[in-house]
């Protein structure tokens, strides 16, 4: 194969498998990192000319000079999800620390492409209490939080969450901004659902990700309410993709939102009821407030990404992606 190699950082994780999917559609070759014996198993069972694997077992620490020999860009999708680990300082340090782990090796192999996930959730306060508040964010807009903060509510997993990628995110800009010759660009997703990526191997229950919750509704429970900001996981891959491929930009200028509308629970349930009458799915709360919006200009006029999977695709599709794994689980 002749494309481009590029790095994709947790290639076994929900986002991470569809941007690798997405450079491979795109032409590119992909190199996934994987933890432990995850990389030969990925290795034994995806037969693909476009992928190979490499084991890297800790993104904090680990040398990555092999990982990187002939590749011409990196996606740094790998992040520990919420609740995770119970160590608050484990989940900052896995999101900051990994990153500029990252960069710092990317920048040492003269690599200078870089794409990197971040999350909607870093415009606002960490709580997500202002995604209630009907307003509309613009990717100029920016959380704020400290380590201290952070550590203060470590019972609050999502809290820590998104203080890490708030925090994680500074720490990229400020490095880049150290560092002229990377040629950085970060997506900011919103809550991301949808069928599981293909050619990495279908996911067990206790890795599906945000997909649990589309499953806790499904099996008629009443999982937390999130900012209804809904994202299907294939855009997202292409969203990295697109940002990946921009010309250089001043440092900080190429950051995106990537979201396909908005639909509460109590929406999701309606479109569930419909698309599979078979499924009985408990009635869910309002909303705390009406929901905040997301500002898609700067994504639709300098991506050009063009119309997004609607959020009721996304749930129809991700339900029949859950039921699908759920008989292998079986």
């Amino acid at each position: 194969m002749s494309g481009k190699l590029i790095l994709v950082t947790g290639v076994t994780g929900f986002i991470a498998g569809h941007v690798a999917n997405k450079f491979v559609e795109a032409g590119y070759r992909v190199r996934g990192t994987a933890r432990g014996a995850k990389a030969k198993a990925l290795t034994a069972a995806v037969n693909h000319p476009s992928y190979e694997f490499v084991q890297v077992d800790d993104l904090i620490k680990d040398d990555l000079t092999e990982a990187l020999k002939g590749v011409y860009g990196v996606a740094h999708v790998a992040s520990p999800l919420p609740g995770k680990t119970s160590d608050v300082d484990d989940a900052l340090d896995s999101a900051i620390e990994a990153t500029l782990n990252v960069m710092r090796q990317t920048e040492k192999a003269g690599i200078e492409k870089m794409v990197l996930t971040g999350t909607f959730g870093s415009v606002c306060d960490p709580t997500l209490i202002p995604a209630f508040g009907g307003l509309t964010f613009t990717e100029s807009d920016w959380g704020e939080v400290t380590r201290e903060q952070a550590l203060a509510k470590k019972d609050d997993a999502y809290y820590v969450y998104f203080a890490s990628k708030i925090i994680a995110e500074r720490a990229m800009w400020k490095f880049a901004e150290e560092h002229p010759k990377l040629d950085i660009a970060c997506v900011l997703p919103g809550f991301v659902y949808g069928p599981f990526a293909e050619h990495i191997p279908t996911p067990t229950k206790a890795q599906l990700g945000t997909n649990s919750y589309i499953l806790g509704l499904i099996k008629g429970g009443t999982p937390p309410q999130p900012p209804p900001c809904v994202v299907d996981a294939r855009d997202v891959g292409r969203g990295h993709v697109l940002a990946f491929e921009l010309p250089r930009k001043p440092v900080g200028e190429k950051r995106y939102f990537l979201n396909g509308g908005l639909l509460s629970w109590q929406e999701a349930t309606k479109v569930i009821a419909k698309s599979h009458p078979d499924i009985k799915t408990t009635p869910q709360p309002d909303l705390p407030g009406p929901p905040s919006g997301l500002d898609m200009s700067k994504t639709q006029r300098d991506l050009k990404f063009g119309e997004f999977i609607s959020p009721e695709t996304t749930i129809i599709e991700t339900v029949n992606a859950l039921l699908a794994a759920e008989k292998t689980w079986n």
